[in-house]
């Protein structure tokens, strides 16, 4: 079954928000581990940040890795998924890109195996999810939703460094990429990324660091979920100082 382009991901998505709640209320096993879906402004140091939450936690992290889940999913080449991830595409560039090829894989099918690759994570627990939508995709019940910030200076900063770009350079790409950013997740979910009151923990990483951001995430993720639904989280504090 097909679906159309626009707010492809927010259909989705109430599909599978009933889905989740049909499986709750007749579930009678244990609530898996909840999961942590970061947003992020480009070059707040996210990847860093979600890994090492993985780390610490023992949960498993997904970034660039959605890109080859889908494709696997989906039985496609890489490149293919790569193209449509996180990006929205105009009429006459998704036309022309579809006609070139033999191989299709339009937004549509990716929003369809997003939602259902991110359903599958959220029903397992255990995982720090990095973009791709999360944040609006699981529920509230399932995963601690978290903004990632940092001011622009220092994002520019930091994107000079890991590209080996000047300054100049790397504020243009910046700009990009935040525009890119905004385009996919207001197109397919209607509202505003940066509204903080979409998230339960706002964090600037410019101000905390790295390690700073790492604590205040995983304090966050007690008071919504206690040691009883986090256990690594209870050995965590368990474990002496030094």
């Amino acid at each position: 079954m097909s679906y159309p382009v626009d707010h492809t991901l927010a259909d989705l998505v109430g599909r599978q928000y009933r889905q989740w709640e049909r499986a709750r209320r007749s579930a009678a096993s244990e609530t898996p581990r909840p999961c942590i879906a970061l947003s992020r402004l480009p070059g707040s140091g996210a990847t860093e940040i979600g890994q090492r939450l993985a780390d610490r936690l023992g949960y498993a992290f997904f970034g660039i890795e959605l890109v080859d889940h889908i494709a696997r999913r989906a039985g496609l080449r890489r490149e293919l998924v790569a193209d449509v991830d996180e990006h929205v595409r105009g009429t006459i560039d998704r036309y022309v890109a579809d006609g070139l090829r033999r191989e299709r894989f339009t937004e549509s099918e990716y929003a369809r195996h997003l939602v259902a690759t991110l359903a599958t994570l959220g029903e397992r627990g255990a995982a720090v999810i990095l973009g791709r939508g999360a944040t609006f995709i699981l529920p509230p019940e399932r995963a601690l939703r978290v903004l990632l910030v940092a001011p622009r200076d220092a994002r520019i900063e930091a994107l000079s460094k890991r590209e080996g770009v000047g300054p100049a350079q790397a504020a243009r790409r910046l700009e990009a990429l935040d525009a890119e950013r905004l385009e996919f997740l207001t197109h397919h979910f209607g509202s505003d990324p940066d509204d903080p009151t979409r998230y339960d923990a706002c964090v600037n990483t410019a101000a905390l660091g790295r390690e700073g951001a790492v604590d205040v995430v995983l304090a966050a993720l007690r008071a919504r979920f206690g040691d009883a639904a986090t256990p690594a989280l209870a050995a965590l504090a368990a474990r002496p100082a030094g």
